[in-house]
C-alpha cells in the first residue's frame, strides 16, 4: 500500500463457511483491506488465517450485538454470510432477527458497501421473488425471504448489494466440503443404474471459490444491478450424469428411459414417500434457470471451476 492510502476495514460473518474460507484467502493477501471476523469458533480456521496480520478474530455470534458493534462502527465494508440451515427457531433468529439487526448497526456514515448473501431459491427464473417460497420453502428459504423483503425498509439499503448464489459446489483438502460436493460420493454407486435414465431438468452452480472471487472483486468494482445471482450458464441433468459417469469411470450413456413427471410421482406413491410442497415443486418445476447469473468470467476473472469437469477434478 501507498502511504497515502488508508487501510479499509471489512466485518464479515461467516468466515469459516465453505464460501468463507476461500474469501479469507483471497482477502488476507490483499493489504488494501483488514477483516474483523466474528466467528462462534474461531478454531474452525487455519491457525495461519487466525495469526495473520491482517485478520482481527471476534469470537461471538450474531446475537452479541454487544460485542462486536465498536469494530462494525469502524468498517468500511460488510460481508454478511452468516446463515442457520435448520430448525424454526434457530433460522428465524439467524437469518431474520439477528440479520436485520447487523444490517441495522451498520455505521451509515463509515460503511460504504454491505454484501449480503441470500439463496437464489427464493427467486423465480425472471430472478424475482418466489411468492411460493415464502408460503412453503424450507425454514432456511422462507427465513431468507422474509429478510430480503425487509432490506428496502432498512438505511443502509442504497448500498447493499444482495448475492443469490445456485448450487455450490467445493470440495478442498483445506476447506469445508459444500452440501452439494458432499452428496456426489453417494450418488457415484448408482450412476451404473442411473446412466440407463433421463429427464428434462437443468440448473446452474457455482464453486464456492468462485463466489469469493467474485465477492472480493465486488468490493472495490460497483455493478448496475444490486442484485445479482451467482452462477455459471445454466447445465442439464443428462449432461451432468454424462460427466459425472465419465469421471467415475462408468460405461457409456445410451438408450434411456424418460423419467417424467408422472413416473415421479407414481414413484413416490408406490414407497409412501414423504413429501412436502416445497420438495413437489422441485419435481415439478425441474427448471431452475435464471434470467441473468454472473460468474468470475463476467468481471473479466479467471478461474479453474467454471465447468463441471474443472470442478470434480478438485
Amino acid at each position: 500500500m501507498s502511504g497515502g492510502t488508508r487501510r479499509r476495514n471489512v466485518f464479515v460473518t461467516g468466515a469459516s463457511g465453505c464460501v468463507g474460507q476461500y474469501l479469507l484467502d483471497i482477502l488476507i493477501e490483499d493489504d488494501r483491506y483488514h477483516s474483523y471476523l466474528l466467528l462462534r469458533e474461531p478454531l474452525k480456521l487455519k491457525s495461519s488465517v487466525r495469526a495473520h496480520p491482517n485478520v482481527t478474530i471476534i469470537p461471538g455470534t450474531l446475537a452479541d450485538l454487544d460485542l462486536y458493534r465498536p469494530y462494525l462502527e469502524q468498517s468500511d465494508y460488510l460481508i454478511h454470510m452468516a446463515t442457520s440451515w435448520g430448525g424454526a427457531d434457530a433460522a428465524y433468529a439467524v437469518n431474520f432477527v439477528q440479520t436485520l439487526q447487523l444490517l441495522g448497526a451498520v455505521n451509515h456514515e463509515r460503511c460504504c458497501k454491505v454484501l449480503y448473501f441470500s439463496t437464489s431459491s427464493i427467486l423465480d427464473n425472471d430472478n424475482r421473488p418466489l411468492e411460493f417460497a415464502k408460503r412453503e420453502g424450507t425454514d432456511y428459504i422462507r427465513t431468507k425471504y422474509l429478510c430480503h423483503e425487509r432490506l428496502p425498509e432498512l438505511g443502509v439499503y442504497d448500498r447493499i448489494v444482495s448475492l443469490f448464489p445456485t448450487l455450490i459446489m467445493a470440495a478442498g483438502k483445506d476447506k469445508p466440503v459444500s452440501h452439494v460436493s458432499s452428496g456426489i460420493p453417494k450418488v457415484a454407486p448408482w450412476l451404473g443404474v442411473a446412466r440407463f435414465f433421463k429427464t428434462d431438468a437443468s440448473f446452474h452452480f457455482i464453486h464456492a471459490h468462485d463466489v469469493a472471487l467474485v465477492t472480493h472483486h465486488l468490493l472495490a468494482h460497483d455493478t448496475e444491478s444490486n442484485e445479482l445471482v451467482l452462477g455459471n450458464p445454466a447445465i442439464t441433468v443428462n449432461e451432468c450424469l454424462e460427466q459425472l459417469c465419465a469421471f467415475f469411470g462408468n460405461k457409456r450413456v445410451f438408450g434411456r428411459f424418460e423419467m417424467t413427471v408422472g413416473i415421479m410421482e407414481w414413484i413416490i406413491k408406490v414407497f409412501h414417500i414423504q413429501m412436502s410442497p416445497w420438495d413437489y415443486y422441485y419435481i415439478k418445476q425441474r427448471h431452475f434457470n435464471y434470467k441473468q447469473v454472473v460468474n468470475p468470467a463476467t468481471f473479466g476473472l479467471s478461474t479453474p471451476f467454471n465447468t463441471l469437469a474443472g470442478i470434480l477434478a478438485e
